[in-house]
């Protein structure tokens, strides 16, 4: 009988212990689980935080700029000493697409007086290449480029409208699809001027 009780009372200890570690388990885990949520929530809602800020800035500056630029209604502004100024504005990729497909393909300036004409911030792209010119002379391709809000830099060759890749020290037909050409058209340098 004696044998009986102290197996009692070691199974009823080995139970109360099991029961005690459990709970413990059970708590340092739910605390860490609360924690883990709460660290979960706050890095989720910072990074949404952050997001959303950047969207909205693009989104208001686009948006300002372009009831800034309506509201101007093609008017120039001139300050007290005659010195003239208008806005233009970052489009995005799709707006890029409109205006080039409303603008007639042709030189590189063409495209970009129509484009500053339409309200959009420009830069004419000047791509030296390596084919041989006359002493003092350099051989160029005239392209445009748009800084968009979404796509961010986009260089457009002018007489296709399409958009094309420059690398120095690589060949403009090969980055860009196009037949090889009779002379050597590498990329020497590249200056864009907005």
């Amino acid at each position: 009988m004696k044998g009986l009780i102290q197996t009692t009372l070691i199974m009823a200890a080995l139970i109360i212990a099991g029961i005690v570690t459990s709970i413990i388990i059970s708590s340092n885990l739910n605390s860490r689980l609360a924690a883990a949520h709460e660290r979960g929530f706050e890095e989720g809602l910072a990074q949404g935080y952050r997001l959303g800020f950047q969207r909205g800035s693009e989104a208001g500056y686009q948006e300002g700029s372009q009831v800034g630029y309506q509201k101007a209604n093609w008017i120039d502004y001139h300050t007290s000493d005659g010195v003239g100024f208008y806005f233009a504005y970052n489009p995005t990729y799709a707006e890029l697409l409109e205006i080039l497909a409303e603008a007639k393909k042709g030189s590189a300036q063409e495209i970009h007086d129509y484009a500053t004409a339409n309200g959009l911030r420009v830069a004419y792209v000047r791509c030296q290449i390596a084919r041989t010119a006359a002493e003092g002379m350099v051989y160029i391709y005239q392209l445009v480029a748009f800084e968009t809000v979404d796509k961010g830099l986009i260089i457009i060759e002018p007489w296709s409208h399409r958009e094309v890749k420059l690398e120095v020290g690589k060949s403009y037909s090969e980055l860009n699809g196009f037949p090889t050409r009779l002379y050597d058209d590498t990329i020497t340098k590249v200056t864009i001027i907005w």
